[in-house]
């Protein structure tokens, strides 16, 4: 690694914005010498793609405040005899040397240490880097690397080991017609091959008729059952009077992927902020604060590429959603396979799927609007990018440990001009206050929201299950289940087919 002495004057200008470390830059001002640091050498030796060390710039407030060192050749020294004397084994360290303001400021590039070589440890123990801080490794992590040796050169197929206990029965039927029907569409050689030979050839089911574990966790009803660590949980975190965080509207998500990822985007929507925002044509419209198109990805490849394996599934390690005054952290388990994150971030289709079954199988599975689980096309990542970026917002950060995988979306800032996010709109509250009009039927059995959801459609006229939910503030499997019985009734009609990107909605008249 080679910086530019635009490169640190960058990374100092990011760090400011962020008022902190990061995962892969650590600040020291080391105004009374050789900083003691061995942990954080020894955790970035450890990270994929190792990190940076900056000497000679105060972090204190978050100014970044760049004060210099008095013998750069002196600290220099001190950092690699640090790091020969106590790591075992030592990685490379590459010094370089910038004038910034006038004063001396050194930066060491810590390479990541080859699989072969980790971990690296100090006094007896590894060491990974999280947030801007070093932790011990767990000891599941260190199996994880472990394993990641044994099988460097050979692919451990985790996705495609049956989901030993379940059978055919387990499996959601309608996600199975959906699924059976995008093959026979999209797939010349399976097209006219009946559905039991299509989920055996596409490996949702082994060839004794079990479902594997990619199987279950893409198209079953319950996979939590016979694997608790596929629930996902969502929180949002505030501060108590102390200042100490507290967890708000948690909520555990469970079903098969395409459930969870839809359900999922109703819990974004319910709690994240709005702003108001001028059109092209002049005219204000309120959005949700982040772009739900960078979520929606980020949440669809932690699901489909979470490591499944022994020590994460096995170890109760399940995907976490939090969202706080500063950011939307996605955060699974495992790290990246096959691709860089150098790689992920460019513009090239990086593509690497960690679970090549359950990859295939959701890029053929959709949620109720229509939409493809996963695009499959490798450049989702650089359109999250892209997102944010229209929407003037900070660079999404992505954060590969080897053994976790973590994407934030950072907020903005509420003392930003002209962008203050309202707050998160309660649904509950308009659901309980909003009654149907007169004009608009009611089903024999009206379930809870179902007078918001055909009041929409009466104001809409027709409309997706996405707009509904978007004007509703419901997810979109809660305005499906409340348009069920309407449906029956015949008080709804379906313009379209379940499934299909252009289904509409639409009240019947009279």
């Amino acid at each position: 690694m080679h910086w530019s002495i635009d490169d640190l004057i960058d990374t100092l200008a990011a760090l400011r914005v962020r008022r902190g470390d990061t995962t892969s830059v650590e600040v020291k001002r080391a105004a009374g010498g050789v900083p003691s640091m061995p942990d954080t050498i020894c955790a970035f030796a450890n990270m994929p793609n190792g990190g940076t060390i900056i000497l000679g710039v105060d972090e204190a407030d978050g100014a970044f405040e760049v004060t210099g060192l008095s013998d750069v050749a002196a600290v220099e020294a001190g950092i690699v005899t640090q790091t020969r004397e106590a790591l075992t084994p030592s990685p490379q360290l590459v010094p370089q040397e910038f004038t910034v303001e006038g004063k001396q400021v050194l930066v060491v590039h810590v390479a990541p240490l080859r699989l072969a070589d980790k971990p690296a440890t100090w006094r007896g123990q590894a060491y990974l880097r999280q947030s801007d801080g070093d932790y011990v490794m767990h000891p599941h992590e260190l199996r994880m690397l472990d394993v990641a040796r044994l099988h460097a050169d050979e692919r451990v197929d985790y996705d495609l080991k049956p989901a030993v206990g379940t059978s055919v029965d387990d499996l959601v039927p309608d996600l199975v017609h959906g699924y059976v029907h995008a093959v026979q569409e999209r797939d010349r050689r399976l097209r006219d091959r009946p559905a039991a030979e299509i989920l055996r050839r596409t490996s949702v089911l082994t060839a004794s008729g079990e479902p594997t574990l990619a199987g279950l966790y893409a198209l079953g009803d319950y996979p939590q059952g016979q694997f608790p660590a596929l629930t996902v949980t969502a929180a949002v975190q505030v501060r108590d009077g102390e200042g100490q965080p507290r967890n708000r509207n948690l909520e555990d998500f469970t079903g098969p992927v395409p459930v969870m990822l839809e359900d999922l985007m109703g819990w974004v929507r319910r709690n994240l902020g709005t702003e108001q925002v001028y059109r092209s044509d002049g005219h204000m419209e309120r959005q949700a604060e982040l772009p739900l198109t960078a979520i929606r990805e980020l949440l669809a490849n932690a699901l489909v590429h979470r490591d499944l394996g022994p020590d994460t599934l096995g170890a109760g390690k399940s995907i976490q959603v939090r969202l706080d005054e500063r950011k939307l952290l996605i955060q699974s388990p495992g790290g990246l396979r096959g691709v860089s994150l150098a790689q992920l971030e460019s513009d090239d289709h990086a593509q690497a799927a960690v679970n090549q079954r359950l990859y295939q199988i959701a890029k053929k599975l959709m949620t109720s609007d229509g939409a493809s689980v996963i695009e499959g096309e490798g450049g989702g990542i650089r359109e999250v990018f892209q997102a944010a970026e229209a929407r003037g917002l900070g660079r999404p950060q992505l954060i590969d440990s080897g053994v976790q995988f973590t994407a934030l979306l950072w907020r903005r800032r509420g003392d930003e001009a002209g962008h203050r996010p309202e707050p998160p709109h309660d649904v509950t509250e308009s659901v309980k206050t909003e009654k149907a009009p007169a004009s608009v039927p009611r089903s024999s059995a009206p379930t809870r929201h179902e007078a918001v959801v055909l009041s929409a459609l009466g104001r809409a006229g027709a409309a997706s299950l996405q707009r509904l939910a978007n004007e509703t503030g419901l997810s979109e499997r809660q305005v499906r289940y409340a348009l069920q019985l309407p449906i029956e009734e015949g008080h709804v009609v379906m313009l379209g087919g379940r499934g299909r990107r252009d289904t509409r909605y639409q009240l019947t008249e009279g």
